[in-house]
């Protein structure tokens, strides 16, 4: 009787990192004359940093406005936007900001987007509005 032996295929990959990256949370808030966005990550297997990126009105004109290094597992991020600004003399604008997850090798990934309406109060849009004229 002839005896059958098992194959075993073994793959080998090199130079591919593999990571995985997980958030607790995403949220941004508007703070009155700016938006504060936080992030806490569960997992950050291979990311080197992160970049931060605005839209305004709409989600899809993406800007970087801002990256932070990758700090480890379990750890709290929080920027605060000031770079916004009231369009059109209006009292609110809508923003969008999504994560630039960029790994070790350069490779990189998004996260979801998120918005926040942020508005500005009567009395500050009509001096920013007077201020404008003198400029």
């Amino acid at each position: 009787m002839r005896k059958v032996l098992p194959i075993i295929i073994l793959f080998v990959l090199s130079g591919i990192i593999y990571a995985s990256l997980s958030f607790q949370f995403f949220t941004a808030k508007s703070t009155g004359d700016a938006i504060l966005i936080e992030w806490k990550t569960l997992d950050e297997g291979g990311t080197q940093h992160f970049e931060l990126e605005r839209s305004a009105n709409t989600p899809d004109n993406f800007v970087n406005i801002k990256s932070v290094n990758a700090t480890g597992n379990n750890s709290y991020y929080s920027v605060i936007d000031n770079g916004i600004n009231v369009k059109n003399n209006s009292s609110s604008s809508i923003y969008y900001y999504r994560l630039k997850c960029v790994l070790s090798g350069g490779s990189y990934s998004y996260t979801n987007i998120i918005s926040v309406t942020h508005s500005v109060s009567g009395i500050k849009s009509t001096w920013g509005s007077i201020k404008a004229i003198f400029r």
